[in-house]
């Protein structure tokens, strides 16, 4: 009896601390490599979304974009899972050149937005496409227009961009619809 008392209380311990632990922030000390584990079954608007990128034996739920908006503290690089819906590009400055339809001219960004039709910028957060990288070549809006509106899970860093809370150093995504 007393084994099987401390088996359940190792356990619980064991969900509480997952629980408890930072939701869409990857522990730094982590190695770069991560897998992305997404759980399709979830709706679009269901609030208990699943959607998690696992380092090691940690995994960290996906934020949504105002969650990691929330998260960003100035002058930190917060490493992040943000999933979201590809709704344009900052063409010049995220204040005044986003561009919400095609013709698209812009390969080195893209905006997420947590509905495929926000209702400002403000709604937004710009993630960098940086050249060479499979980000790029797959989620782009020049190469790719059919990928607007498309919803997608991005890891990458919180930094200002474009002066706003946006991701850079994308690296690993997954395309879910």
């Amino acid at each position: 009896m007393h084994r099987l008392v401390l088996f359940f209380f190792v356990g619980m311990l064991a969900v509480i601390g997952v629980a408890c632990s930072s939701p869409g922030v990857l522990d730094d000390d982590e190695p770069d490599t991560a897998e992305i584990i997404i759980d399709d079954t979830v709706t679009e608007n269901d609030t208990a979304a699943t959607d998690t990128m696992a380092a090691g034996d940690d995994s960290v739920a996906a934020v949504s974009v105002a969650e990691a908006q929330s998260l960003y503290v100035e002058g930190d690089a917060v490493p992040v899972v943000v999933c979201g819906y590809i709704v344009g590009t900052v063409k010049s400055s995220f204040a005044t050149g986003c561009n919400f339809a095609a013709p698209f001219s812009v390969e080195t960004n893209l905006l997420l937005a947590d509905s495929k039709e926000p209702a400002g910028n403000d709604e937004c957060m710009p993630v960098e496409l940086r050249k060479g990288t499979a980000i790029r070549d797959s989620l782009n809006l020049v190469s790719n227009p059919g990928m607007l509106g498309a919803k997608v899970v991005i890891g990458g860093v919180l930094q200002r961009y474009f002066k706003v809370v946006g991701i850079k150093s994308a690296s690993e995504f997954i395309v879910l619809d």
